[in-house]
């Protein structure tokens, strides 16, 4: 079949788990599809992304004069109100994607359209063409969470005016498509509130088990590492939470323990970390795998967010024994105590870091049995197999 993917940007580098997740169901789609990409472009390493999709098979067309976004202004905000949009989703609506859309559209070659989130999903008036909308998280859900973290007024309303637009799009825009993709049970359960039974579909995120493989021969003793894109704030506020609420109460049992931040673009709240005893700050890396390698455990103390953790499948196909926070671990099936450690108060937190950071026999035992299980569920061969399944059924519904 002919599919036109919407992203709103190149995944790649794969510095990010919505490039991660976008590339590597590209990847696998083009195995028995012919795709075509309609991206913005965002950075200046997009052309090297193009080079390694086409390197796969896939025609990519990319949106040029877009390198920076329009920023959050009273513009910006203003038109995000007039049209009732989350003001994420206004800033991607631009009039050269929705052009080289439209010119797409009228070859008339495609067989569906695949829209990458709401940000693409906005444009799917402009094409009369069986579609799926692929949804990374239950963005009202990040607001919300946002929103009862802070104690500030001002960014209290903004955060529930954003949740309460991401609601609406949910509510109102979500039925408009044959199928409706989320990453996990959870999210699934949100979307159907508003959709049929039969169009909500599970397309977790997964890993490449032939490319994170266990490696401990570069492990260093009391290590303890956090992966994420830094300029995210919910990646900004878990590593701040640890440092300041976690991390003392590990020193105090394991004194000479060091705490990686590794990701690019850390703000200045993340840089100022590097400051305290045992924290390092790497900013970006171009290789994560190395990073994997040398932890001894593998923290996720996230507090806010939705979706699934690409990084915690990723590290246990690296075989790491992982703690994480209850909204770090959400929507993955894994028993806690065997195959992750899920702790949400500091003290506990700390213990069970502790544990495995003392425990060689059970760090290993549960990296083992993290392995296994990546390899049984969250293989992303499997993954792109369910995703061209739900294509292939949505195509056989049309008239």
């Amino acid at each position: 079949m002919k599919i036109l993917f919407l992203s709103p940007t190149v995944p790649f580098p794969l510095t990010d788990g919505g490039r991660i997740r976008v590339f590597n169901l590209l990847k696998q789609i083009a195995t028995k599809n012919s795709v075509t990409l309609l991206a913005l472009e965002t950075q200046p390493s997009d052309a090297e992304g193009v080079a390694q999709l086409q390197q796969l098979g896939i025609q990519v067309h990319l949106v040029p004069n877009a390198q920076s976004l329009p920023p959050v202004s009273l513009g910006t905000l203003l038109k995000a109100f007039l049209r009732r949009q989350p003001i994420t989703v206004a800033r991607y609506d631009l009039r050269a994607y929705r052009r080289k859309f439209k010119e797409l559209i009228a070859t008339g070659t495609f067989d569906l359209v695949h829209y990458e989130m709401f940000h693409t999903a906005q444009f799917h008036t402009e094409a009369r063409l069986p579609s799926v909308l692929s949804q990374q998280n239950v963005d009202s859900e990040i607001w919300r969470r946002l929103c009862d973290e802070t104690a500030t007024p001002f960014y209290k309303l903004a955060y529930w005016t954003q949740q309460r637009a991401f609601q609406r799009y949910e509510r109102v825009l979500s039925p408009q498509f044959d199928a409706v993709t989320c990453t996990s049970d959870i999210d699934a359960a949100v979307f159907q509130r508003h959709c049929t039974e039969d169009v909500i579909e599970i397309i977790p995120n997964g890993v490449d088990v032939t490319h994170y493989l266990p490696d401990f021969s570069s492990e260093v003793p009391a290590h303890l590492i956090y992966i994420g894109s830094m300029d995210w704030y919910p990646n900004e506020d878990a590593v701040s939470f640890f440092a300041d609420a976690v991390l003392p109460r590990i020193q105090e049992r394991v004194p000479d323990v060091r705490f990686s931040i590794v990701g690019g673009n850390p703000s200045a709240r993340v840089q100022k970390l590097a400051e305290r005893k045992g924290v390092v700050v790497t900013g970006r890396v171009p290789e994560i795998k190395p990073y994997f390698a040398e932890a001894t455990v593998f923290v996720v103390p996230l507090r806010i967010g939705s979706g699934t953790r690409l990084k915690i499948l990723e590290a246990l196909a690296m075989g790491k024994a992982i703690v994480s926070t209850s909204v770090g671990a959400e929507g993955l099936d894994l028993k806690d105590g065997a195959e992750i450690f899920i702790a949400d108060e500091p003290t506990v937190f700390a213990d069970a870091v502790i544990r495995l950071l003392t425990d060689a026999s059970l760090r290993r035992r549960v990296g083992e049995n993290g392995r296994a299980r990546v390899e049984q569920d969250y293989d992303w061969r499997s993954i792109g197999e369910k995703l061209h399944e739900v294509y292939t059924k949505i195509l056989d519904e049309d008239p």
